[in-house]
């Protein structure tokens, strides 16, 4: 290496370092390794999340029983990080290495965004000058929902945060295999990575693939594009496929949203990012007047980020989501413009000479430095205002608290109580605990099964629990966008917790106290709840008659009028197939006796028994439905109103089990295969070199 090179490897090192010690001196360290559990918005309920998936290992994904009357675990959520955070627990404090893994993509963004520059082929100091504009977004305070921003990560989007540099980083790498035509391990593994991590950003990975693809067209190169791409994405999808098949072929098992458009002028353009991306669309505007091609990368990410956000609406898709990737865009095209802007005033400077290149260099270095110095020193403290608050909010944790006696006196109470759900009034002033999604975590600090929970799409009861949320809470969450919700009436809500099994309920507030005390049975009152058991609410009962009808598209619309309409005297089974319509034509519609004894004899995680004297009539088991449920001792499971599962059972005792469905084997299948197929080139020059010893050292010579 010549004196330049040195030079430049030395401004790297030294504005990274810049770069972290800025981003570190944010970070409270002390309560990060304090060995609490993490807490506020989201991210005090992905607890459990992290929690289950440990107590699963080294399962992928599972069945959970704890949330919405059980639900597909980590099915139709990105497990990557629970991953990580699994096998760092391991070694470390399992608090401490889940408060870890949330600042993963964090700390990940300023190094893939200079890595993706340098991929790219901007030259020095561009993708220097683009890691220090990370910064920017990451500390930019004007959302806290969207993604990859620091406000998101601590709001429990930190799966996001982590896919979102890997994007970047990806799009270096392919681009740069593009060039080279060769498709190097590190795409495919990052391109994984991303696909386990979250899916907004593939599907903008995969929107950037359709545009290189409509250039190819132009450069007449289809046919080799179509190859490349196909393969990049076949083979990721191949090695994801024991996650991502499932995931595309089961969505209709889940709770969809359905979103409103928001387009807003100041979100595209906020007040501390404006300078920055005026700049941006300058340098893009001047690029394309000068037809330079390296912009074609960042245009293409800013053209897919784009569509799906003006265009998605009405949508199970939040077009939201897709801005994060237009603001950072439009820094990397800031970055561009400020590095030219660096090189022709080097240039300027020091034209001739024999020292020019090292004199130019020096001056681009000095240059570096002063924009890593302002976003330190002054641009970014003068935005920085609630963030502090927050990381102290989040990782002083839930037990250090003040209001931490009065839970940690709940939980022990409950804790004693025979096994039961627990349904509890939603309120805001939770957010004194941590979060107001706090009792969230109830399966992990008493044991017992709770209907709130995260992951709301992933669980198809999602609909029916936050209806009965509405009607028992003044102050319901209505967290499936797009669900019509039933006013408060707790009577109706009293008559739909005891179809969905809820053995216990949690009252906050004078009004609701009052209300459940005329249902309940009062159990204890500990500081501003009362625990109430709730009668005539069994897991598993006869019901009186079903109806039979084709399980199509609209299926779930008719479970929830169903449900609205409170007559139960009948119930509506949705039949898949012709197998299962020849089993139960001749049953549908006929009254059954349902005075017969049933009881519980066992219950885990992932099975249930129980014992009936109701032979050969219908039984409501009031656990979800979902593809992987079998039974023994009965017919069955079919898919019943309101979204559980109906057996009919055939001698006494009868159990269900959860396991893996043909889409999971399927999956798991073609990931061994991918895999096989992705590491055969490897073992195949290994075989060679291992033949071409032999040949050398025993095959004897004349």
């Amino acid at each position: 290496m010549n004196k330049t090179q040195w030079l430049r490897l030395g401004t790297i090192i030294v504005v990274l370092v810049c770069v972290y010690t800025f981003l570190i001196k944010q970070i409270p360290w002390d309560l990060i390794f304090l060995e609490t559990m993490v807490s506020g918005g989201d991210t005090g309920s992905h607890n459990y999340v992290a929690w289950y998936s440990k107590n699963i290992f080294p399962k992928l994904k599972w069945w959970s029983p704890d949330w919405y009357a059980g639900f597909p675990f980590l099915y139709f959520y990105p497990p990557l990080l629970y991953y990580f955070n699994d096998l760092l627990s391991f070694i470390i404090p399992f608090n401490v290495s889940f408060k870890l893994i949330t600042l993963l993509g964090t700390f990940l963004l300023p190094l893939a965004i200079f890595f993706c520059l340098q991929l790219l082929g901007f030259k020095f100091p561009v993708p220097l000058i683009g890691s220090c504009l990370s910064l920017s977004y990451l500390f930019l305070e004007a959302f806290s929902i969207y993604g990859g921003n620091l406000p998101s990560t601590l709001a429990g989007e930190f799966s996001y945060s982590f896919a979102f540099s890997l994007f970047f980083l990806f799009v270096g790498l392919l681009f740069r295999d593009l060039r080279s035509e060769k498709i190097s391990a590190f795409t495919i593994t990052v391109l994984v990575l991303m696909v386990l991590s979250h899916p907004f950003c593939v599907m903008v990975a995969v929107l950037v693939a359709i545009l290189i693809f409509i250039g190819s067209i132009f450069q007449k190169k289809i046919k080799e594009t179509f190859s490349f791409l196909f393969k990049i994405f076949g083979l990721g999808f191949g090695l994801t496929a024991f996650w991502s098949l499932p995931f595309l072929a089961l969505m209709g098992y889940t709770s969809k949203m359905t979103w409103s458009k928001v387009v807003k002028l100041g979100e595209i353009f906020p007040k501390a990012l404006l300078p920055l991306e005026l700049l941006g669309l300058a340098t893009l505007v001047f690029a394309l007047f000068k037809k330079d091609k390296k912009i074609i990368p960042l245009l293409f990410i800013l053209v897919a980020s784009f569509i799906p956000y003006l265009f998605l609406d009405q949508s199970s898709i939040w077009n939201t989501r897709f801005l994060p990737f237009i603001l950072l865009s439009l820094l990397l095209l800031a970055s561009y413009g400020l590095g030219t802007l660096f090189q022709v005033i080097s240039s300027l400077l020091f034209k001739k000479g024999p020292k020019k290149q090292i004199l130019q260099t020096a001056t681009l270095s000095f240059l570096a430095f002063l924009v890593v110095a302002y976003l330190g020193l002054v641009s970014l403290p003068k935005n920085i205002s609630y963030l502090p608050f927050w990381f102290k909010w989040n990782y002083e944790g839930f037990e250090t608290k003040a209001s931490w006696p009065e839970l940690k006196q709940l939980f022990s109470f409950l804790q004693n109580l025979p096994p039961g759900r627990i349904m509890w009034e939603y309120r805001g002033e939770y957010d004194t605990f941590g979060t107001p999604r706090v009792l969230e975590n109830l399966p992990i600090w008493t044991g017992h099964p709770t209907f709130e929970g995260l992951l709301i799409e992933s669980a198809i009861s999602g609909y029916f629990h936050f209806i009965n949320q509405a009607e028992t809470t003044q102050t319901p969450t209505s967290a499936i966008a797009g669900l019509k919700y039933p006013s408060f009436d707790f009577s109706h809500g009293v008559t739909h917790l005891q179809l969905f099994g809820a053995q216990y309920f949690l009252a906050y507030t004078p009004t609701i106290k009052q209300l459940a005390a005329e249902y309940f049975e009062k159990l204890a009152e500990i500081g501003s709840f009362a625990i109430y058991r709730i009668p005539n609410s069994d897991l598993v009962q006869v019901i009186p008659r079903f109806e039979l009808r084709p399980k199509e598209k609209t299926w779930i619309d008719e479970a929830i009028n169903w449900y609205e309409n409170l007559d139960f005297s009948s119930y509506l089974v949705f039949y898949q197939n012709k197998k299962e319509l020849a089993e139960l034509s001749h049953l549908a519609s006929k009254p059954y006796q349902t005075e017969g004894n049933i009881t519980i004899k066992e219950i885990t995680k992932d099975s249930l028994t129980f014992e009936t004297e109701n032979i050969n009539e219908s039984h409501l088991v009031k656990i979800s439905y979902f593809p992987g449920w079998k039974v023994k001792g009965a017919k069955g499971p079919y898919l019943i109103s309101p979204a559980f599962m109906m057996v009919i059972p055939t001698q006494k005792e009868v159990t269900l089990t959860f396991g893996y469905n043909f889409w999971d084997r399927l999956g798991f299948t073609i990931s061994i295969f991918a895999l096989f197929w992705a590491v055969f080139p490897a073992i195949r020059k290994l075989f060679r070199f291992l033949l071409s010893l032999r040949q050398k050292f025993l095959v004897p010579r004349d």
